[in-house]
């Protein structure tokens, strides 16, 4: 490996274990999101917006780091424990600079929305904190991590909308919802090793890898049918594309599970699969 590719590396992981990559997926599906919802979002929402979802992903982070000790195969944990107390800082700051720019600049409706699930996370993370390592399907931490995620991103467009959701919206927040499900199911069965270790109650940890990678397959396939379906409700090009979107990072997280070895190589299963939530912002083009 040359001097520049090392350099490289090096900054990818950087972006990777401080969930730049995460914020940046947000952003493209926010924006995606704006653009099917035909709505012009408020400036001050495109930094109210990244602080929350980093503060959300920092801390949670800080949690399985901290349960560890740093004694884990998994350098973002160690990462996140070593750098704790910073980051801890850094996290609160960002939650709480969020918290005072949507008092300030937001919609009540978005604020009181907000609010709410913010209550619903922070609840999250006490139960975790104090009953993660228990195996409680009610808190099962993937299809948290997927709910807050696509309901804090479609949140705003959608109260902007002033209007009702139609069928084609359901569809695609639905496919977003299982898309990100899936990748977070998809990190944990190549964690599967390290969360056993680490007493970690994720996904494959509770249902066991092969239940785990064969239901991976069961959601892809069932994401496409939705897909298929739903181009008898498309009216324009626009909701095309989404379409097409949608389809073809279904098809890059699939392959990521049909081909594991492969993946596995140098964590490119998570490089990969983070990168896929940039594809919406391909929807600028349409």
């Amino acid at each position: 490996m040359t001097s520049v590719q090392k350099q490289l590396s090096t900054f990818h992981k950087t972006i990777q274990t401080l969930s730049i990559d995460v914020v940046a997926g947000a952003l493209c599906v926010g924006y995606f999101a704006s653009r099917i919802l035909e709505v012009e979002p408020n400036p001050i929402w495109w930094l109210i917006f990244p602080s929350a979802v980093w503060s959300f992903y920092t801390l949670d982070h800080l949690i399985d780091g901290y349960k560890s000790k740093g004694k884990t195969g998994i350098y973002r944990h160690r990462f996140h424990y070593q750098y704790r107390k910073p980051l801890f800082i850094f996290s609160v700051f960002f939650g709480f600079a969020a918290l005072v720019l949507s008092l300030l600049f937001l919609d009540r409706e978005i604020i009181i929305l907000g609010l709410f699930m913010g209550v619903l996370v922070a609840s999250y993370f006490l139960a975790l904190f104090f009953w993660g390592a228990k195996k409680l399907l009610l808190l099962q931490k993937e299809l948290v991590i997927a709910l807050v995620y696509v309901l804090g991103i479609w949140l705003a467009p959608l109260v902007w909308s002033g209007q009702f959701p139609g069928t084609f919206f359901i569809i695609v927040l639905s496919v977003f919802l299982f898309l990100a499900w899936a990748e977070g199911i998809m990190a944990s069965w190549f964690d599967y090793e390290n969360d056993v270790k680490e007493k970690h109650s994720s996904f494959t940890v509770l249902f066991g890898k092969q239940f785990s990678r064969r239901f991976l397959i069961v959601i892809h396939i069932l994401i496409f049918l939705i897909i298929k379906a739903s181009i008898f409700f498309i009216t324009t090009n626009l909701q095309f594309a989404a379409l097409m979107i949608l389809a073809f990072m279904n098809l890059m997280l699939l392959l990521i599970i049909l081909y594991p070895d492969w993946f596995q190589k140098d964590e490119r299963y998570r490089i990969v699969g983070e990168s896929v939530f940039l594809l919406p912002a391909l929807i600028v083009f349409f």
